[in-house]
């Protein structure tokens, strides 16, 4: 797997995002020459820096502070401590609400709209209820069972996005759709669904559905995403 310079100095400034910053370490393992690259990368940041960080920390000249102080004396809006201070206390307000309950409105969102389209029953649609937990049916559950990603049409229903290895040993797999869009761990040979957002249809309930399943998917890997080998050698093996 080869990466461009640019993808390079996003990774070297921790600028790329979680999916892609785990390919480039994988590949390193065995790509000395993708180590090098990013050796020399840093090495050159870290020149940059050690040439300019002392001129950053140098102090600001008496005579500059002294302008600057009476500028502000005569043009200081002094209302704005007080809107700064009322903007400190709303997010303080919303400080307890985090991702977990963003993930969880999304879900309940989701399952909302899906409900709403299909039903929820063992072959109404995409979900489906079983001793507990949602799990992927109908033609969702045909996709992540044997779409691969690499091999798969511009008409097909669900996409499949990224294959790889959770933390708790499991072969997950993200997808997008009309309805919902996700990332579903195959469990006790089912598809369970562990992340859920709206999907294609209903795109004015968020931006880039690609991305932010990439993020929550990237928190969730034991290693990088397989290549196309490996996902087609998992299928083979009954996403073991």
């Amino acid at each position: 797997m080869t990466f461009d310079d640019e993808t390079i100095v996003a990774y070297v400034d921790g600028e790329c995002d979680a999916v892609t910053a785990r390919r480039i370490e994988k590949a390193m393992e065995t790509d000395n020459l993708l180590a090098d690259r990013i050796a020399r990368e840093r090495a050159l940041k870290s020149r940059i820096a050690a040439h300019y960080d002392p001129v950053a920390q140098e102090p600001v000249p008496d005579r500059l502070t002294a302008l600057l102080t009476a500028s502000m004396e005569n043009n200081v809006d002094n209302s704005f401590a007080e809107r700064k201070a009322g903007k400190d206390r709303k997010r303080a307000g919303r400080a307890g609400f985090g991702i977990a309950q963003w993930g969880a409105m999304a879900a309940t969102l989701v399952l909302g709209i899906v409900v709403g389209q299909f039903g929820l029953g063992q072959n109404a649609g995409p979900v489906a209820q079983q001793e507990g937990a949602l799990i992927a049916s109908g033609q969702l559950e045909t996709a992540l069972e044997k779409q691969l990603a690499s091999v798969q049409s511009e008409d097909s229903r669900y996409r499949i996005g990224l294959t790889f290895r959770s933390r708790s040993d499991q072969i997950c797999r993200s997808f997008d759709g009309e309805a919902v869009a996700g990332i579903a761990c195959k469990a006790d040979g089912r598809w369970q669904l562990e992340e859920m957002i709206p999907g294609k249809a209903t795109s004015g309930y968020r931006q880039a559905s690609s991305s932010e399943i990439n993020a929550r998917a990237a928190a969730m890997m034991a290693d990088a995403p397989v290549d196309a080998e490996g996902e087609r050698q998992l299928m083979e093996n009954g996403w073991k």
